[in-house]
């Protein structure tokens, strides 16, 4: 498996974290993207273990991924779909943990989709 440092993502989860006022330090967020998975997953939020943070510090707390195979492939409206539910598992305080399918926030989803302009979202989308 190969990684690689996912800029195009960061840029769109700074957009979309500002625009819909998520209210995430981005900074504390990793964006990487893999090739050569299997997982059946588009993408994958991690939470970095204590230990880990404990070495790194605070200063690093998240990482999400993409996978090339099946991100790079959907539409500009799937991405930004899959880049806001994986900001939906980092809680705003930041924590470390992870928020579960079962929060009120993933309810949301297509309402935040539908407060934002489809022009403002195609300049994200490579």
């Amino acid at each position: 498996m190969r990684y690689t440092y996912a800029k195009d993502v960061k840029e769109l989860a700074l957009f979309l974290n500002s625009r819909l006022s998520l209210g995430l330090d981005l900074g504390k967020v990793i964006f990487i993207r893999s090739q050569g998975s299997r997982s059946r997953a588009l993408a994958r939020t991690l939470g970095l273990p204590s230990q880990w943070r404990f070495i790194l510090g605070d200063s690093r707390l998240y990482i999400v991924e993409v996978i090339s195979e099946k991100y790079d492939r959907l539409s500009c409206e799937e991405k930004v779909y899959v880049i806001l539910h994986e900001l939906m598992h980092i809680p705003t305080s930041m924590s470390g943990g992870l928020r579960h399918h079962g929060y009120r926030g993933f309810g949301s989803l297509r309402r935040l989709m539908r407060m934002l302009d489809e022009k403002e979202i195609e300049a994200y989308c490579k």
